[in-house]
């Protein structure tokens, strides 16, 4: 009998309806399984084990799932995980409380135990402050100098009294509170763990995560609970009404984003709750951080790599980073430096901005001036420090060249100068004081200044008047450039056309030299010998007259022949010299 087709499909799924669904729950035995759709987690577990939730599926946990060491989660790009009033716990925590923090104290209250006991306070390692050091610890009336020893202790009323410690230390290497135990009735214990003790600036650190979450999808975490997991997030992660503990810091990696609303994270294994990467993004709101010197987050840069126009610029850094540091430094033969390497040991110069752990915003102040000096002038900027793994830094500088060389005539003579003007430029974007040369040939010219100066602000056309000589004949161009210092050659194309610009030819020629010159040399030469002679004759006449001398009474009478011989003398001295001159021509 044929069965119709309709009946056959229905059937069929009801086949599958009545099926068992695969059962949404964790992996318990160490072994790797996938979530490829949308799944729920409903009820309370232990998960042992590697979980990938892949490209397009929903994992929502609505459970308390307690995670074995070891442990992780992955969420693919594309993928979402949500915890919605669900928790993912682990148990296998070690935390303490940094106590030779300044002002470090605690509060400890235990109950109402019995009338007495002993505290007991243990710490992560045996302390040894040598001799010029200390590590006082004290309760009430009673100090103790916890030197040499992991653990001290104090006789204390255990009837629920608020019991105050206090640290006074004088030693470098961080020590931990682990535990806080009281010891009474003979033996009974009851112990605090870090976590609980109620602390003021001694911040909570947890030395080791339990399990792994790596979220490369998205995360989403709505009223529950994270406990001891290393969180990195590498697409988005958001937290609402969630308490975060031990699983810090939050790695937020470049270009991703994070989201804490009204939430409550305490406990990290550094400084720092979240470290936002380079250009990661953060909404903080309405929430709490581990506090004290524990930062609620910062901003990481991965390193600090500056690109410049100046090749061995000096560079001058002031204030950079959370640590304000300052130093000096050269750019390379390309302009560029790595300011600040990826490493360890130097993350302090690669924060950029933070919150502290009072929830106050900070942003560094840090500026950077690059310059180049040399005989042109100082080149310079100082700029803020760029808040980017790479910036960029450049200096304004002049751009000089020469547009025009104009000789005063075409035609010029050998041994003899001419004048021409000389046009330069700075059609750049900073004043200079340049300097230019001339030459023939590719050989100095003989210029008057040998080397030109002239101070050009930035877009300044200048005439400068040079005086040329030549000293053999031919036609012969003038070539003029600026004269680069030493100090700019490697910014020589930057600053200068070094090209230079040729003058229109001048023809230099020897003077000619005629006959009539030597006979015009020799009339100048007796004229002026004549004009001597004259002077020379008169100026004895006037001292004869000067000193001659008459009796009294006579000065009228010899008035008109005075001296008739002396001026017969004088007027043979004149006729010998025409004569000379006669016997001259």
């Amino acid at each position: 009998m044929r069965v119709p087709r309709s009946t056959l499909t229905l059937a069929i799924v009801l086949l599958f309806l009545s099926a068992p669904l695969a059962q949404a729950a964790p992996p318990e035995s160490g072994e790797s399984s996938t979530v490829n759709a949308n799944e729920v987690w409903t009820e309370t577990a232990t998960m042992n084990g590697h979980l990938t939730v892949t490209n397009g599926a929903t994992l929502t946990i609505q459970s308390d799932i307690t995670m074995e060491p070891g442990s992780s989660i992955t969420v693919d790009e594309g993928a979402s995980l949500v915890m919605d009033n669900g928790s993912l716990i682990s148990e296998e925590l070690n935390s303490g409380l940094l106590v030779n923090n300044m002002g470090a104290n605690l509060m400890l209250n235990f109950g109402d135990l019995a009338e007495t006991g002993v505290i007991q306070l243990q710490f992560d390692h045996e302390i040894t402050t040598g001799e010029t050091g200390w590590f006082n610890i004290t309760m009430g009336n009673t100090t103790v100098d916890a030197s040499g020893s992991d653990t001290v202790q104090f006789d204390a009323p255990l009837n629920a009294t608020n019991l105050t410690v206090t640290f006074d230390a004088y030693y470098f290497t961080p020590t931990y509170l682990l535990q806080a135990q009281a010891i009474y009735g003979g033996g009974n214990v009851e112990t605090l763990q870090a976590p609980n003790i109620l602390a003021n600036n001694a911040p909570l650190y947890w030395f080791q995560s339990g399990f792994d979450l790596s979220v490369n999808g998205h995360f989403e975490a709505l009223n529950g609970e994270l406990r001891g997991a290393k969180l990195s997030c590498s697409m988005s992660c958001s937290f609402t009404g969630t308490q975060v503990t031990g699983s810090a810091p939050i790695h937020v990696a470049d270009a991703t984003s994070i989201s804490v609303l009204d939430s409550i994270i305490t406990g990290s294994r550094t400084d720092e709750d979240i470290i936002l990467h380079d250009q990661a993004t953060i909404t903080y709101t309405n929430s709490v951080g581990t506090g004290g010197t524990t930062d609620a987050w910062i901003r990481l840069l991965s390193e600090r790599v500056l690109r410049t126009n100046i090749p061995n610029g000096s560079l001058d850094i002031y204030d950079m980073g959370w640590g304000a540091s300052d130093w000096n430094d050269l750019t390379d033969e390309n302009g560029d430096i790595v300011l600040v390497p990826g490493l360890p040991t130097n993350e302090h110069k690669r924060i950029v901005e933070w919150m502290d752990g009072n929830g106050v915003e900070h942003q560094e102040e840090a500026t950077i001036t690059l310059s180049i000096t040399s005989n042109w002038g100082t080149f310079s900027t100082t700029v803020d420090a760029p808040t980017l793994s790479e910036g960029t830094i450049n200096v304004d500088l002049p751009l000089v060249s020469v547009t025009k060389i104009s000789p005063e005539t075409t035609v010029a003579t050998v041994n003899r100068s001419i004048g021409l003007m000389l046009t330069v430029e700075n059609s750049g974007a900073a004043d200079a004081t340049a300097n230019f040369r001339c030459y023939v040939d590719g050989e100095d010219a003989d210029t008057a200044p040998s080397t030109i100066t002239a101070s050009l602000s930035a877009g300044e056309v200048k005439d400068i008047p040079v005086t040329w000589y030549v000293y053999a004949d031919g036609s012969q161009s003038l070539t003029c450039k600026p004269f680069l210092p030493v100090a700019l050659e490697n910014v020589a194309n930057e600053v200068a056309n070094l090209a230079g610009v040729d003058s229109d030819p001048v023809v230099w020629t020897y003077a000619e030299e005629t006959e009539d010159a030597p006979i015009i040399i020799w009339v100048i030469a007796i004229v002026g010998f004549m004009v001597f002679a004259l002077i020379i004759a008169s100026q004895k006449r006037q001292q004869e007259k000067e000193y001659t001398t008459y009796p009294v009474g006579s000065e009228t009478e010899h008035e008109d022949d005075s001296n008739p011989e002396g001026d017969e003398e004088s007027d043979a001295e004149i006729d010998e010299a025409e004569d000379e001159v006669d016997e001259t021509e």
